[in-house]
């Protein structure tokens, strides 16, 4: 059930509390891009039951107010809003895909608080070669476009958008043909597919203007470094995923300290949809390391 979070500055963040209120792991959520609270229905069992998850509609997504020109760290510290106002003194977050950037922003700013976070198939700071060059030759179009004529990449990528509300099947058809055989498998069975549509039609509700801000902040400079992170760090990322690069993750466990890379052999962009059970096992095991 959809619920609102008004911010000191009046502007409203929607959000989702599920699960067990009384589990010992909570989990923030960050979806990917683009995508909105709803992502979390998407999760299976073998994730999502016994455990307290939230998610919030980034600004411009679903139902939070759009607010342009924000940077990674402010999106975050709605986050530590959030969970404020629900009494969490300590929980882990998951970013997955575009995701993953305000999650680690989350674990640099609340080190105290963030137990553990997760990484799965995100992207990494652009401005580090690596990851840079392991990006898609689309990605790097792309991001040159959003840098270099931003007013021009909002009015493409409205017109590209423009009937994903519409017609979402025809957009997840579009972006399965990018994808690999195990992701398009995936994408084409129906519950899967009937519950992206939703989140589709959710997080492009106010049109593509969340999208456009919320690319432009994964295309600046973060405002940390990845070395200055010292929360756990898992990073998950699937070795036949075609929308992220393996390298970037591996870039990514590189430059973090504290950082466990796993590749997984069989898994492809929606591993946290096909490994599910390991990513739930480490939920697990750093819990009970933890003193909650």
């Amino acid at each position: 059930m959809k619920r609102s979070l008004t911010l000191d500055s009046g502007r409203v963040v929607s959000y989702e509390d599920v699960g067990d209120p009384n589990g010992n792991s909570p989990v923030l959520f960050f979806h990917g891009t683009p995508g909105s609270r709803l992502q979390l229905e998407l999760l299976p069992a073998a994730l999502r039951d016994g455990l307290r998850w939230i998610a919030f509609d980034r600004p411009g997504y679903g139902a939070s107010d759009r607010q342009p020109e924000l940077t990674l760290a402010e999106v975050a510290a709605m986050g530590e809003v959030l969970v404020s106002r629900l009494g969490l003194d300590a929980f882990h977050v998951l970013g997955f895909s575009g995701g993953g950037p305000y999650a680690l922003a989350c674990a640099y700013a609340m080190p105290e608080r963030v137990r553990c976070a997760h990484l799965v198939s995100g992207l990494g700071p652009l401005d580090i070669p690596e990851i840079w060059s392991a990006l898609r030759r689309q990605d790097h179009v792309l991001f040159t476009l959003i840098r270099r004529a931003p007013w021009l990449f909002r009015v493409l990528l409205r017109l590209s958008m423009g009937g994903v509300r519409q017609e979402p099947e025809r957009f997840v058809a579009r972006l399965a043909a990018k994808m690999s055989a195990g992701d398009r498998s995936l994408l084409a069975a129906p519950d899967v597919l009937a519950k992206l549509c939703v989140d589709l039609r959710e997080a492009l509700r106010q049109g593509t203007g969340g999208m456009a801000d919320d690319l432009a902040i994964l295309n600046r400079p973060w405002p940390f470094r990845l070395e200055d992170i010292q929360v756990p760090v898992h990073v998950w990322q699937g070795a036949q995923d075609q929308v992220i690069n393996p390298l970037v993750g591996l870039a990514m466990a590189a430059h973090l300290p504290t950082a466990r890379y796993h590749l997984l052999e069989s898994g492809t962009h929606l591993i946290l949809l096909t490994h599910a059970a390991e990513i739930r096992m480490e939920i697990r095991d750093a819990s009970a390391l933890t003193r909650w």
